[in-house]
């Protein structure tokens, strides 16, 4: 029985011997060549560090921004002021913003026999968020105005011989006591805000330096106007002459006068903005790859 055995072993091995040698002697596969080569002839390996980050041949769509490694300064203008904003990421969709304006301008002018000043003061303070649905540059950011001391101040004096017009009636100012006063816009009060607009205005990709524009609305208190006279009043020949707040009939032309201005502002308590800037973005942390979802 043994003798059979070993024949049968033998016949086995003499079979399959010439396969086993030329399989060892078939040339080594496209892959294991590649790595053959670039292994051994000083190529450019597979997995390549560079700048601290693994490159892998990962698609851009695989890395992530961590969130508070970006740090954006905005500079703008609009009807709120000259602006500075300051934001970071949230998230790739989700940024949020603090910001502030101001605008002190002092402005002298005449106009119907009156020399006039004007004093602008906006100071004003407020939080957005600023949400990019289809992540591109086009952004929804709704916010919040904290503070806000928005008003414009003036004073004005009657030149000699002034005759000016109050609720469409002519009055005649002394020269001796000419009428002058002050007046007051007030624009100011906390409220909710939202704009829409282009451009991203903390950086999300390699670039630094963008151009935002938005556009919307703040909701402020109803604005109010408010003036007071002093000097002296006269009739049409220059006689009669009286303090303009004893005047008869003058306070009552004012008071009426005063309520169609009033009236005339009063939509502007959803106050327009339209802001257009330049932004700077700061890149805190690189890029990391993002995590797989489990």
């Amino acid at each position: 029985m043994y003798p059979f055995i070993n024949n049968t072993w033998r016949g086995l091995l003499s079979a399959a011997l010439p396969f086993a040698i030329s399989f060892t002697a078939l040339p080594p596969a496209p892959a294991q060549q590649a790595v053959a080569n670039s292994c051994c002839s000083g190529s450019q390996p597979l997995i390549e560090y560079k700048n601290t980050e693994l490159s892998v041949g990962v698609e851009p769509s695989a890395w992530r921004i961590e969130r508070f490694s970006r740090l954006s300064f905005y500079t703008a203008v609009s009807p709120l002021g000259l602006g500075e904003h300051v934001s970071t990421n949230l998230s790739p969709q989700f940024d949020v913003r603090l910001f502030e304006n101001f605008l002190p301008v002092h402005h002298s002018f005449t106009q119907s026999s009156f020399d006039n000043s004007l004093d602008i003061q906006f100071a004003n303070a407020g939080v957005t968020a600023d949400y990019y649905p289809f992540h591109q540059p086009f952004h929804i950011s709704p916010g919040f105005l904290f503070y806000n001391r928005n008003r414009v101040n003036g004073t004005f004096k009657a030149q000699p011989n002034a005759i000016f017009t109050i609720n469409d009636i002519d009055w005649y100012s002394d020269n001796a006591d000419p009428v002058h006063g002050s007046g007051r816009l007030d624009l100011g009060g906390s409220g909710f805000m939202i704009t829409a607009g282009y451009g991203r205005i903390t950086s999300h990709s390699e670039k630094h330096v963008t151009f935002p524009f938005q556009a919307g609305v703040a909701f402020i208190n109803q604005p109010k106007a408010s003036v007071v006279f002093s000097g002296q009043i006269c009739d049409e020949t220059g006689a009669n002459c009286q303090p303009a707040a004893t005047y008869p009939g003058f306070a009552d032309a004012v008071n009426e006068q005063l309520a169609k201005w009033n009236r005339n502002i009063a939509p502007f308590h959803v106050y327009p903005i339209l802001e257009g800037g330049v932004a700077y973005t700061f890149h805190l942390r690189p890029r990391s790859l993002a995590r797989s979802r489990q």
